[in-house]
């Protein structure tokens, strides 16, 4: 991959700084971030055409800020929420278009939320990281295939509740991995990261007690989603609240 990367950027570039750029990502695994991080930067110096955009060696800052990881965090967070209250209050009728549509803007905020948030994570776990990212992009993309093919009114046999289903599983474990990782690597809120994992945990175990009692398994299945909600929105919180504490200026 990093010759990959190497070579998005110019050749007048890559003889300027290549070096220096494969050494910099010798240093630790990559994860989804960085790699959006690169990306930018190659397009950067692809715009400028003359390879003068040196911001990928001179300076590790990124394009995407914690800030903004914290906020797709709780953007996505709500808008499930929302979307919770919406099917809820129509039990026994099947997702509509805009159903579909709302769960779709929900998984692409956690794929922004994964994304941003993973730039403090990603180096000390990447597999964890770079699974969760996965499984939420398959989910986002599914989501929203279910809503087009709804809009477009080509699915047959319930195909795009299928694609629904899918989508909200992908994110279920997928964020249930960034918890993970997010609670093993201690820089973020490690409460909102149990609740990330938590949330699946218990969400799994109403499946599993669905065939013999369905009634308890609405009742498991209420905290679940209580815990996945919570667990992003206070991640997303803590995220704010560390990009403030860390960009706030220093007294002389």
């Amino acid at each position: 991959m990093r010759n990959l990367l190497l070579r998005c950027y110019p050749a007048r570039w890559q003889a300027r700084y290549g070096d220096e750029f494969e050494a910099i990502l010798d240093e630790a695994p990559l994860g989804p971030f960085d790699v959006a991080d690169i990306l930018l930067g190659a397009l950067d110096a692809r715009l400028r055409r003359r390879g003068q955009s040196t911001d990928i060696v001179q300076r590790r800052e990124f394009f995407m800020s914690l800030r903004i990881g914290g906020i797709a965090a709780t953007v996505a967070a709500l808008i499930w929420t929302v979307l919770g209250f919406a099917t809820g209050s129509q039990q026994g009728q099947p997702f509509g278009g805009g159903v579909a549509i709302l769960a779709f803007a929900g998984l692409l905020a956690l794929l922004v939320a994964v994304t941003g948030l993973s730039a403090f994570q990603a180096r000390s776990h990447p597999k964890l990281i770079w699974t969760a990212f996965a499984l939420i992009a398959a989910g986002t993309v599914a989501m929203a295939a279910g809503a087009a093919a709804d809009l477009a009114d080509v699915v047959a046999a319930g195909w795009n509740v299928v694609l629904v289903a899918f989508g909200g599983l992908a994110a279920l474990l997928g964020s249930a991995l960034f918890g993970l990782a997010t609670f093993r690597n201690s820089t973020l809120s490690r409460q909102a990261a149990a609740l990330l994992v938590a949330g699946p945990a218990t969400g799994a175990l109403a499946l599993m007690v669905a065939p013999v009692a369905l009634d308890l398994a609405y009742l498991v299945m209420f905290p679940a989603v209580i815990c996945l909600l919570a667990g992003w929105f206070a991640l997303g919180v803590s995220a704010i609240r560390l990009d403030r504490v860390t960009s706030a200026p220093r007294p002389a």
